[in-house]
């Protein structure tokens, strides 16, 4: 009897412990709020830096991408390896308010998608088929919660099909295909649906608003309807709000703020692509230095300007992208530029896109997605370099909870690395997960607390620490419209640039640092960020 007695108790213990663990799972998904420009885990009162893959599920087949390809167990286990905490799961408005009973198979056979992508969900997800749109979401949902990924439901569409274009009538409100009503009414179905669910922590209101309809009285208007119904059905998600023109402008919140009550839940959203402040081929035919300093200067005006001042919101980038093919130099150096923002304002983000490719797009056929992290076969990275070009837009480098004072990292976001010191006191660049941490007292760059200082021996040498701290090549100044030049002066009074040679960092003639219109050429090697942590 007592053998039986400690049986039970035993059993009983294994089966608290397991909830205990089940629980501590999910403790730092659900709920979060607000504090000044940061996301709070309400369970720790810690930061939570979202960092998302978007996952389209908008389409016409309604249900996420990549089905017919791996395993639902195995595209979240892609996420999780290739360090994403979050996705931004896109849905259209019809499904909820049109075809919410209609089954996939139903959908799919008829789209008369192709025989493959039938026969693909049939071999690796077979009961996705049988599945009813918000079931099938419901899966996915579940098991991105079974992994501990965060969701962010995003409504991308009403009709269900390729976003975006200005003429395509789901831009903005009163569109043939964006009706008020219909899309607050499929917003509350949604939040209602989901409340309680651990997983989704946040919910937009619309992805992209766009067209000739678009006016700021039906945004103040109608996206104020939409975020109290959302936050009324579910109060427990942060409630994500988009601007106008592609979601690249909120500027007018700075002469009058969304002045609605949701508690620690409000957050906004903002887009940046190549191509969002001008034509993409300004990247390669003007001095890359102006072109960045313009289009981070532009995004500050327009949205950055929200993580400032007494009245701080959070931003989240939730869509910015780039050819993963390596076939668009444009395409390259706004990333790289792009880079330095999201990691020196340390933002929360959501990058365009994770899914290789889509069942059917616009002539229903399977597409290729080149701005995709993983290839079409959803198993490989189709940009090779990822991981190193991410590892520190991944990170948390700022909690406004730390008890730490402010360093800094050296980053180099050409590569995604950090510049550490090898022991011969040089400076070379490696993985951010070694990176030494730097003060900076406007003149000298000093190594990890010691008197030691970052300095120059001269053109074409390599940078190293010494204690010579007080000579003209160991201060550094930024330098050119970009500010991510650091340079320094050489005995006869010539400017040089910190520049990596290799994975060792060299002095050499700073590359385009003056405003010449004729300066084409590729500074890139030639930048480096001093980004603040405490963490």
């Amino acid at each position: 009897m007592l053998r039986k007695a400690f049986q039970f108790q035993s059993l009983f213990l294994l089966i608290l412990i397991s909830s205990l663990n089940l629980a501590s799972q999910h403790s730092n998904a659900y709920p979060l709020s607000t504090q000044s420009r940061w996301i709070i885990d309400d369970s720790t009162n810690e930061r939570v830096k979202l960092v998302c893959g978007n996952w389209a599920g908008h389409l016409e087949p309604m249900i996420p991408e990549g089905l017919d390809r791996i395993p639902l167990q195995e595209i979240v286990g892609e996420l999780v390896k290739n360090d994403f905490n979050c996705v931004r799961l896109t849905y259209a408005i019809y499904m909820w308010t049109r075809n919410g009973n209609h089954t996939v198979n139903d959908t799919l056979n008829g789209l008369d998608a192709p025989d493959a992508v039938v026969a693909g969900i049939a071999k690796n997800n077979p009961s996705i088929l049988k599945m009813t749109h918000i079931d099938a979401f419901d899966a996915v949902v579940n098991e991105l919660g079974n992994q501990n990924i965060k969701v962010l439901l995003d409504n991308h569409v009403s009709e269900p099909k390729w976003c975006c274009n200005g003429d395509d009538e789901n831009g903005f409100f009163n569109d043939r295909h964006f009706d008020p009503q219909e899309w607050i009414q499929g917003l509350n179905l949604a939040a209602e649906h989901f409340n309680g669910h651990a997983p989704i922590v946040a919910m937009s209101l619309r992805n992209e608003l766009r067209g000739p309809r678009q006016n700021v009285n039906d945004w103040y208007n109608y996206m104020s309807q939409a975020a109290l119904a959302i936050h009324k059905s579910n109060p427990n998600v942060l409630v994500v709000i988009s601007g106008l023109n592609y979601d690249t402008e909120l500027q007018f919140l700075r002469n009058k703020p969304l002045n609605i009550d949701l508690g620690k839940k409000m957050v906004y959203e903002t887009h940046l692509y190549s191509w969002s402040v001008g034509l993409k081929d300004v990247w390669i035919k003007q001095p890359l230095n102006r072109v960045c300093a313009n289009s981070i200067s532009t995004l500050d005006e327009r949205a950055g300007f929200l993580i400032t001042g007494e009245n701080a919101v959070p931003l989240i980038m939730t869509e910015f992208g780039f050819d993963e093919t390596g076939s668009s130099v444009a395409d390259d150096r706004f990333l790289t530029c792009l880079q330095t923002y999201l990691v020196g304002n340390d933002l929360d983000w959501g990058l365009w896109a994770f899914q290789g490719g889509y069942y059917v797009n616009v002539d229903k056929v399977p597409v290729n997605e080149t701005f995709g992290v993983l290839d079409y076969t959803w198993l490989n990275l189709r940009y090779p370099n990822f991981t190193n070009k991410f590892q520190l837009l991944q990170r948390k480098n700022q909690d406004p909870t730390s008890k730490l004072s402010n360093a800094y990292i050296l980053y180099h976001p050409l590569s995604g690395n950090c510049a550490q010191v090898n022991n011969n006191n040089e400076l070379e660049i490696g993985s951010c997960a070694n990176q030494n941490k730097w003060t900076y007292n406007g003149s000298q760059i000093l190594f990890n607390n010691t008197s030691k200082c970052l300095t120059s021996a001269g053109e074409g040498f390599p940078v190293s620490v010494s204690d010579n701290c007080q000579s003209k090549n160991s201060s550094w100044q930024t330098a050119s419209l970009s500010k991510l030049h650091l340079a320094t002066v050489d005995q006869d009074g010539k400017q040089l640039c910190l520049q990596d040679s290799n994975s060792s960092v060299v002095a050499s003639k700073c590359i385009c640092i003056n405003d010449d219109s004729l300066c084409l050429d590729d500074p890139q090697s030639q930048w480096f960020q001093l980004v603040a942590t405490n963490v």
